[in-house]
C-alpha cells in the first residue's frame, strides 16, 4: 500500500493519518464464524495484535528476560501462581500453598487434572499429565547454566543448595536429582521449596517467566531448538513462527480451566501475532480493522487521539476516534539509560551524575512525548504505582545543568573534554529513539559532550546488554511482580555473577554499591511491611544518588480496542492475557 511507503517522513505521516481519518476509516469486523456460549459470550475468532519490538529472542522460559517474551510466555505457558487484574495473587497450577511461621518453607498443592499440549514429543503425540516433578524439573533447568538460563537469580544464594547445583552442573559433576536440594518432590502433587532465609516477596517472583512448567520430554525432544518450539501446558499450542513477520498459537483444546459461566478456556480459537516495527503503521492497522487492539499510540499524533487536560488526571479519548475502547492507566514501568558501571568513565558515579542531571525530563514529557507518560521520573526506580509502597519522599536527581558541569569537572572530564566517541545504544522503538535524540542535544548543550546513537535490533539487544557490550543504553524496565524489590533486583550486587566475564542478568549496568546492597537484603529479609518498604525506599534514594541509571520517566499505558472485544483488562503490567478474551457482536 502507499502509506506504508511514505512512512519514513514524519510530514507525510501526520498527513496520511488526516487523509485515513477524514475518509472515515471503520474499525473491521474479523470474518470468523462465531459459537454461542453460556453466559451471553461467543466461542471463536482470532485475536489480532501486534508487538512493536519485533520478534522475541526465544521462548524458552529460562531463557525470557524480556517483556515482549514473557508475554507470549503468559499464553503458551501456565505457572505456579499469577495476578489477577489488580495484581492480586491468584493460584494458577498451585491450587493451594502454605509458608512456615519461619518463612522458610513453601509447600504447594497442585492441580492434579493439568495435561501438556499435544506435541509430537510424547508418545502418540498426546500431551500428558504434569506433576510435581515437572514443575521440580522447571525449576531446576533456571539453576542449570547448561540450559543458558538467565533465570538463576531468583534461585542464588536464596535456595537451599541452589548454588552447589549450579557450580555441579557447571563442571559437568552428575547431582542426584536434576533440581537444587532445596526442592523436593513429595507426590505427583505436592512439592516444597526450602530458603536459605526468609526472603518476602519470593512468592511473587515464581510469576516469573521461570516460573513456567515445561515437560522433559519437549525439551529433550527439541534440544537447542526447544527456545522456538515452546511446549506448555497454558490455554494456548505454539503454532508457527515466521521471524520477525508473525507467530500463531492456536486453541489448546484440553485447558483444564472454565470462565464463571462454565465455558472452557480459552474462548478465542487462536491468536495472531504481528511484529511491525513501526507505531504508525501499527496504528493504520487497527484503524482499517486489521488488528483488535492498538497498545501505545504514536507520539507525534497523541494529542489528536488522546484528552489529557482533564483537571482530575483521568484521559479519555478525542470524539471523533470515541467509537473505539480506551484503556488507560499508570504503568509498573520506568524508562532509563542505563550505565556499565564497570568501564571508563561510567565506572566513576561522578560522571553517572553528570549525565543524568544534565536531562531535562520535564522537557522530555511535555514536549518530545506529548505528555503521554504519567510523570517524569525525578524519584527513585520504583514507578508510585502500588498503594502500599509510597514513592513521593524518595530524592532523585532532578534537572540541575550547573552541578552536572562541576560534577563532570571534578572527575577530571571539565568541558567535556576526553569524553569523545561516546555512543548510547537503543533498541528499535519509536518514543525511545525520539528519548535519544532529546538526550543526545541535551548532554551537548548541558555538558558539550557528543553521543551518538547506535540501533541494535531487540533479539540481539537484551543478550548484548547482559555481557557488557555496551557503555550505555536506553531501555525500560517492566515490574515482574507487584513488590518494589523487582525493581531494586536491576542494582542488587548479590546477584552478580562470580564470573565477572559471564552475563549479568538483572542486574546489567553491574552496579555493585554494599550499602544499597545492604539495604535490600534487610528488606527482602524483614517481615514487617512497612518496615521492608523503608529499607526499599533508603536504597532507592541510595540508588538515585549513585546513578547507576539516568531516569527519564513512568509510564502510562494506553490501548485502544476495537468495540467488539471484551474479557480483555489492563493492568499495570499491561500482562497479554487472553484466555478470558471474546468477541461481540
Amino acid at each position: 500500500m502507499v502509506y506504508i511507503a511514505l512512512m519514513k517522513n514524519t510530514k507525510l505521516i501526520f498527513l496520511v493519518l488526516l487523509f485515513a481519518w477524514g475518509f472515515g476509516c471503520r474499525p473491521g469486523l474479523p470474518t470468523h464464524e462465531l459459537r454461542q456460549a453460556a453466559g451471553g459470550k461467543h466461542l471463536g475468532g482470532s485475536f489480532r495484535l501486534n508487538m512493536l519490538r519485533g520478534s522475541p529472542n526465544g521462548l524458552d522460559p529460562v531463557r525470557i528476560s524480556s517483556k515482549l517474551a514473557d508475554d507470549i510466555a503468559l499464553n503458551i505457558f501456565d505457572r505456579l501462581i499469577t495476578f489477577d487484574s489488580t495484581l492480586t495473587v491468584v493460584g494458577e497450577l498451585a491450587r493451594t500453598w502454605d509458608v512456615s511461621s519461619d518463612g522458610k518453607l513453601y509447600t504447594f498443592h497442585l492441580r492434579t487434572d493439568v495435561r501438556f499440549h499435544d506435541n509430537v514429543s510424547f508418545p502418540n503425540g498426546r500431551g500428558r499429565l504434569m506433576t510435581a516433578t515437572d514443575v521440580a524439573y522447571s525449576l531446576g533447568r533456571a539453576c542449570d547454566p547448561r540450559t543458558n538460563s538467565v533465570s538463576f537469580w531468583a534461585f542464588q544464594d536464596r535456595v537451599v543448595g541452589a548454588v552447589r547445583y549450579f557450580e555441579a552442573c557447571k563442571a559437568g559433576t552428575k547431582t542426584p536429582t536434576p533440581w537444587p536440594d532445596g526442592i523436593a518432590v513429595l507426590n505427583d502433587s505436592t512439592f516444597t521449596i526450602r530458603l536459605e532465609a526468609p526472603f518476602a516477596p519470593f512468592l511473587l517472583t515464581l510469576a516469573n517467566g521461570f516460573g513456567c512448567v515445561v515437560p522433559r520430554e519437549a525439551v529433550e525432544h527439541y534440544g537447542a531448538d526447544f527456545n522456538r518450539h515452546p511446549v506448555g501446558t497454558g490455554p494456548f499450542r505454539f503454532d508457527r513462527w515466521e521471524e520477525d513477520r508473525s507467530m500463531i498459537l492456536v486453541r489448546n483444546k484440553g485447558y483444564w480451566q472454565r470462565d464463571e459461566h462454565g465455558n472452557q478456556l480459552p474462548l478465542l480459537d487462536s491468536v495472531q501475532i504481528a511484529f511491525i516495527k513501526d507505531d504508525n503503521v501499527q496504528f493504520l492497522s487497527f484503524r482499517q480493522g486489521d488488528l483488535d487492539e492498538c497498545f501505545t499510540i504514536p507520539t507525534e499524533i497523541f494529542p489528536s487521539i488522546i484528552d489529557r487536560s482533564l483537571t482530575d488526571g483521568s484521559v479519555r479519548m478525542q470524539k471523533q476516534f470515541s467509537q473505539y475502547q480506551l484503556q488507560a492507566t499508570p504503568a509498573w514501568c520506568t524508562w532509563f539509560v542505563d550505565f556499565l558501571c564497570t568501564q571508563a568513565p561510567f565506572n566513576d558515579d561522578r560522571v553517572r551524575r553528570a549525565f543524568a542531571l544534565s536531562i531535562d525530563r520535564h522537557r522530555i514529557v511535555r514536549y518530545v512525548l506529548q505528555n503521554a507518560p504519567a510523570a517524569p521520573a525525578q524519584g527513585g526506580i520504583t514507578p508510585p504505582v502500588l498503594p502500599a509502597y509510597q514513592t513521593k519522599h524518595i530524592e532523585g536527581l532532578g534537572f540541575d545543568p550547573s552541578r552536572a558541569r562541576t560534577e563532570l569537572a571534578s572527575a577530571g572530564y571539565g568541558d567535556g573534554k576526553g569524553l569523545e566517541g561516546l555512543v548510547l545504544t537503543i533498541y528499535p522503538e519509536p518514543r525511545l529513539k525520539q528519548c535519544a535524540e532529546a538526550l543526545q542535544r541535551m548532554w551537548k548543550e548541558n555538558l558539550n559532550v557528543d553521543v551518538s546513537i547506535e540501533i541494535v535490533q531487540f533479539a540481539q539487544f537484551l543478550s548484548m546488554a547482559e555481557e557488557g557490550k555496551f557503555l550505555m543504553w536506553g531501555t525500560r524496565w517492566y515490574g515482574d511482580y507487584p513488590d518494589a524489590e523487582t525493581f531494586l533486583t536491576l542494582f542488587n550486587g548479590d546477584l552478580l555473577p562470580r564470573d565477572p566475564k559471564a552475563a549479568s542478568y538483572p542486574n546489567s549496568s553491574r552496579i555493585n554499591d554494599s550499602v544499597a546492597t545492604a539495604l535490600i537484603r534487610k528488606g527482602v529479609n524483614e517481615p514487617d511491611v512497612s518496615a521492608r518498604h523503608a529499607y526499599y525506599a533508603a536504597a532507592e534514594e541510595r540508588l538515585a544518588y549513585m546513578a547507576p541509571s539516568a531516569l527519564l520517566f513512568y509510564e502510562m499505558h494506553y490501548r485502544l480496542l476495537q468495540p467488539y472485544v471484551r474479557g480483555y483488562p489492563l493492568d499495570p503490567m499491561a500482562r497479554i492475557v487472553l484466555k478470558h478474551t471474546w468477541y461481540a457482536w
